[in-house]
């Protein structure tokens, strides 16, 4: 038998090309098995022409019918996965999706799905990736279930905390007014002061903690707007004389602001504008000037912000809208890095978008687009 290997092995090595696209392909095997994610080579007919050692073990264990009934090799995945107990009701669109990655209609596929494995639900991260030159896809499955457990505690943790430290805020809130109207005369200077200091500290702590319920309701949900029309140039104007009155150093300059009407919903968009102004005022420490535009393009309202202060690295940019997110710029900033989250889900509940462009030292620009109400006149 050994003596069999040899002798193959020396018929190989007599054709390099063989040799070394044998060799490619054993490396290219270890490498695949060494994943722990479950790994699988289509050629560009769907039909399965490899799979790693995660993808073959955990099919064969929590599938055992499908596997008896197929060889998992050259046999078309759409087959192999076509039972709907397998992706349930995200079957069509994650097979629609391999489809088009294989078609090249799209350059790349991605979903977070539900599977129900021996009774218990997991969730998995499937990736579609197009093989050079057309040549077919790579489909990969990560376990995120252990993640989709630790978000939902998480998520039930900052609900339960945010309800309970809401009344004592309120209260103390009440307090200080209290004694503000009461007091006023008699007490005036240091006294007054510190009170409008606790008041104006009362209001940082209330506002976390409304941002950390208002990101409790967002994943899995749709944010419940109270849509009416107005006109985008007065909210724009009575939003930068509030962000005027606790920044006074700052100066706020407005390009252009065209008197548009939109159907939105009027409070949220005042708190993405006032987000975007209080976050050019507070990464600009050593510039004092925010430019704002608001121009129609397409149909389309654009609005922007514009600061010059520490810019944002180019690894950062892509992560800024993420939930918790804060960009680490070496000085001591507040906030839970949730303002920008939260207002990009407020633009895409409206059908807009939210986007940045920013160099690290030169500043920022926050733009977003939302579309015009039918009706301008």
């Amino acid at each position: 038998m050994q003596g069999m290997m040899q002798e193959n092995k020396n018929e190989l090595q007599e054709n390099p090309v063989i040799y070394r696209s044998t060799e490619a392909r054993h490396f290219n095997l270890a490498i695949l098995n060494s994943l722990s994610s479950q790994i699988v080579v289509l050629d560009k007919a769907g039909n399965i022409q490899s799979a790693n050692t995660a993808w073959t073990e955990c099919f064969q264990k929590y599938f055992p019918r499908q596997s008896k009934e197929n060889n998992s090799m050259d046999v078309s995945f759409t087959e192999l996965y076509g039972s709907p107990d397998i992706f349930g009701d995200v079957r069509e669109p994650v097979l629609a999706g391999i489809e088009s990655v294989l078609q090249m209609d799209i350059s790349s596929f991605s979903i977070e799905h539900p599977l129900l494995l021996n009774g218990e639900q997991h969730w998995f991260l499937m990736s579609v990736n197009p093989l050079p030159e057309n040549h077919g896809a790579v489909i990969s499955h990560t376990d995120i279930t252990e993640r989709k457990q630790i978000d939902q505690m998480k998520n039930e943790f900052i609900g339960i905390a945010s309800h309970e430290l809401k009344t004592p805020i309120t209260s103390l809130k009440g307090i200080v007014h209290i004694l503000q109207l009461s007091y006023a005369k008699q007490f005036k200077g240091e006294f007054s002061r510190l009170l409008s200091t606790m008041d104006i500290q009362l209001n940082k702590l209330n506002k976390i903690i409304g941002d950390l319920l208002v990101i409790n309701t967002i994943p899995g949900k749709e944010i419940h707007l109270g849509v009416e029309r107005f006109n985008f140039k007065t909210l724009i104007r009575e939003t930068i004389q509030n962000v005027r009155n606790i920044s006074p150093l700052h100066f706020f300059t407005i390009q252009e602001n065209e008197s548009v009407f939109v159907n939105a919903d009027r409070f949220k968009m005042e708190q993405v504008i006032t987000n975007l102004l209080t976050n050019a005022v507070k990464y600009s420490p050593q510039s004092n000037q925010v430019v704002v535009n608001s121009i129609v393009q397409n149909n389309h309202l654009i609005f922007s912000v514009q600061d010059f202060g520490l810019g944002i690295d180019q690894d950062h940019v892509t992560r800024i809208f993420e939930r918790f997110y804060r960009v680490k710029t070496g000085l001591a900033m507040g906030g839970l890095g949730l303002g920008l989250y939260i207002s990009h889900e407020i633009i895409k509940a409206h059908q807009g978008e939210l986007w940045v462009n920013s160099k690290k030292g030169e500043g920022s620009k926050f733009y977003f687009s939302l579309p015009l109400a039918a009706n301008n006149s």
